[in-house]
């Protein structure tokens, strides 16, 4: 998820500095809202690229007996 919120900051920068120069990367979006799509597309790529969904389902706070312990077979 990090590469892809990566892509999305680059490509937000893209059109933010392309824009300076008269070529819309958001042609599909009407005006208003492709005037802010620069900070629409980075801001959700800054939020996939900080978020850490390495830990995701797992809950520290549960106490230790309830916690699914790996079973060693012998």
């Amino acid at each position: 998820m990090q590469i892809i919120g990566y892509i999305l900051i680059i490509f937000a920068v893209a059109d933010f500095g392309l824009s300076y120069m008269g070529i819309n990367l958001t042609p599909f979006l009407p005006n208003q809202i492709a005037t802010f799509s620069p900070i629409i597309i980075g801001g959700i790529g800054y939020f996939l690229a900080s978020t850490n969904f390495s830990n995701f389902g797992t809950n520290d706070d549960v106490p230790e007996r309830y916690k699914d312990k790996k079973k060693n077979k012998k």
